[in-house]
């Protein structure tokens, strides 16, 4: 899909979720608790945002040092997850996600499809520990949702573990494909099947407790706004935010985030009127601060990646 196409699809997606939010809430009383928001409860949201970047930049690491067995820290990363953010913030089809692989393969010398490939672990080990917190969240809160949630988990944790066996899919690359994208789709198989399971149980693990630092984010603002809500509501406020994220949308996830807020909230039991305030101001204070700090490490990287050019072939 062309990016232009992907724009329009992303905004009439968040056209279509802020109407059904601004038809089935009470947007006056929405519009009342934002306006009674405390700024001093929203400065150590700074702290866990930054928390939570060192963390995915730690989880990332781990993976492309297995994968393409290369000596690679943190601080060689964290720019390019911070673009990442910046990217999937101001552009339409989460171009991010290439942007910040793009980055590591120039600055690294490596293979393209090799950190391409860790990038698609990342995000699938990412999206299973999302949904298994997601089902414990909702199993506290006595919500049935939590049983398929659960099996959804489960299932993503078997085609991770399946990852290892991905050599197996070279023989199905057609025998006409170019030299080029050929050795670039089993150098992309052979990364994933690199993948060790104590290695993927860490990175599982860091996943988990940066997802739970978005609960501690909810709670914050939720001090902020003058509400008491259980933990684990916060939990499943903050994960539904995040998957809300993934649906197509306007630049910086406009309206979405807040949907998917809202439809786990109210899976946990917490009224929309509650909710959707804490979902707006958590949106906005992640997507301003993060893309903040995009930009300023863009300013760093920025002979390493164009992104008026980015596509899956940009590290060529």
């Amino acid at each position: 899909m062309s990016r232009a196409r992907a724009l329009v699809l992303g905004i009439a997606v968040s056209v279509v979720a802020a109407a059904w939010l601004v038809m089935t809430t009470d947007i006056e009383q929405v519009a009342t608790q934002l306006a009674r928001a405390q700024p001093l409860w929203l400065a150590p949201g700074l702290l866990v945002l930054g928390f939570q970047a060192w963390i995915r930049s730690a989880r990332w690491a781990s993976l492309i040092r297995t994968c393409l067995d290369i000596r690679i820290g943190i601080g060689r990363v964290i720019d390019a997850m911070l673009l990442g953010y910046f990217v999937n913030a101001t552009m339409p089809g989460r171009l991010g996600e290439i942007a910040r692989a793009v980055v590591v393969a120039r600055r690294e010398a490596v293979a393209f499809s090799g950190v391409a490939a860790t990038v698609v672990l990342e995000r699938a080990i990412d999206l299973m520990a999302l949904v298994g917190l997601v089902a414990i969240a909702l199993a506290a809160t006595g919500s049935d949702w939590s049983v398929p949630f659960g099996a959804l988990a489960i299932g993503i944790a078997v085609v991770v573990g399946l990852g290892r066996r991905a050599t197996a899919f070279e023989r199905l690359i057609p025998g006409r494909t170019p030299q080029r994208a050929a050795d670039g789709l089993r150098s992309f198989l052979r990364s994933v099947a690199a993948i060790r399971l104590p290695v993927a149980a860490g990175a599982a693990a860091l996943s988990a407790v940066a997802w739970l630092a978005d609960a501690v984010m909810v709670l914050l603002v939720a001090r902020a706004l003058g509400i008491e809500i259980p933990v684990a509501a916060a939990l499943a406020i903050g994960l539904g935010g995040a998957f809300g994220t993934a649906l197509p949308a306007a630049p910086g996830y406009l309206a979405t985030y807040e949907l998917g807020a809202v439809t786990l909230g109210s899976f946990a039991g917490v009224p929309r009127e509650t909710v959707l305030p804490l979902a707006i101001l958590t949106h906005l204070i992640g997507v301003t601060v993060l893309a903040a700090a995009g930009a300023v490490a863009l300013g760093r990287v920025s002979g390493l990646v164009r992104l008026d050019a980015l596509n899956p072939r940009s590290a060529a």
